[in-house]
């Protein structure tokens, strides 16, 4: 799907009058091994290439960073975000994707802002899922006072999730967080429904997707999980989008096709100011630091922080018999950027 996004958007740019012509060269790379490096130096080794588009998994990016960077490349990756990537490997990279600290967080505010509840539990297994979203979700709901009623472990066991399950009914939250893997997730919602559990459920994003629902049923209805941008919204720009690229490919688009389309917009937008170099693309990107240098994108203003961190809008879902939806309303104000969908 990335690769799609990206051949749409070149195809787009081709045909206009407008602006600098890019060419698209696709090379083929594994998740992780010598075979992913080896690749990599060979992108990096011809001179005519100004970015690299790509990944979709964070062992490829640590892995490919350091031969890019030594090649003076810059990497965009619509799909993983630079906090799975450590800070001393990052000083090429340009993320269009926020960390899970940050949609942890955002789904706090939401839950205050948005929705107006103020009694949370919160889920935890001893997953790397839980690393990355436990604390920054507490420390967002101390910021927004919602009072955390509830910490409960779990593990992706269907008796853990029981016990789980029965913990939180005594706690009485409005709202339960999960900051755990996809399975012990999956286990939760599906004995949250056999003992007829009340409440809303906060999940990240990676809950959002049809695999997850299709593992877990109905059980996953009213799930609200973050996503990056939302299909079906009040948003024409996506709309139209989505439009194009299932006419293109006869197939509906997902969150990284739309990635792959805006990271080739932006790399066409930086060539068009800066010379069409490695260096000054490069330069281009860290420019990209604020709201007044925003780049465009689907969902809204991105802007990178220190080490390619993604500043972005953050939108809102629900599962509603099986079709991921807008919530009501899609967003909140977080982080400063707060986005409004228009033309």
């Amino acid at each position: 799907m990335l690769r799609l996004g990206v051949l749409l958007a070149a195809a787009e740019a081709k045909a206009e009058a407008e602006g600098t012509p890019v060419e698209v060269v696709v090379y083929d790379s594994p998740c992780g091994g010598e075979k992913g490096i080896a690749v990599a130096r060979q992108v990096s080794q011809d001179s005519s290439l100004s970015a690299v588009i790509g990944y979709l998994c964070a062992e490829s990016v640590r892995e490919a960073l350091p031969v890019y960077r030594d090649a003076g490349l810059p990497l965009i990756t619509p799909a993983v975000s630079a906090e799975e990537v450590p800070e001393k490997l990052r000083s090429n990279l340009f993320s269009l994707i926020f960390g899970g600290g940050d949609q942890a967080a955002f789904l706090a505010a939401y839950a205050r802002k948005a929705l107006g509840l103020s009694r949370v539990a919160v889920v935890a297994d001893q997953s790397d899922y839980a690393n990355l979203f436990l604390e920054p979700f507490l420390q967002e709901a101390g910021k927004q006072n919602l009072e955390v009623v509830a910490r409960v472990s779990t593990q992706p066991e269907a008796g853990a999730a029981g016990l789980a399950i029965q913990q939180l009914r005594a706690a009485s939250p409005e709202v339960l967080f999960l900051a755990t893997s996809p399975e012990s997730a999956r286990l939760l919602l599906l004995e949250r429904r056999r003992q007829q559990l009340g409440g809303l459920f906060l999940g990240p994003d990676l809950l959002g997707d049809r695999d997850f629902y299709e593992m877990t049923g109905p059980a996953a209805d009213g799930l609200l999980v973050s996503q990056p941008l939302l299909f079906g919204g009040s948003s024409p720009a996506v709309a139209r989008f989505a439009e194009r690229f299932t006419a293109a490919y006869k197939r509906q688009p997902d969150w990284i096709a739309a990635g792959g389309y805006d990271a080739l917009r932006l790399v066409r937008a930086v060539v068009t100011r800066e010379a069409n170099r490695r260096a000054g693309v490069l330069q281009g990107l860290e420019a990209i630091s604020g709201r007044g240098s925003a780049f465009a994108g689907l969902g809204g203003p991105i802007f990178f922080g220190k080490g390619g961190l993604c500043r972005r809008p953050l939108y809102a879902a629900r599962f509603e018999q099986g079709v991921l939806k807008p919530a009501d309303p899609p967003t909140v104000e977080f982080f400063g950027v707060f986005y409004q969908p228009s033309s």
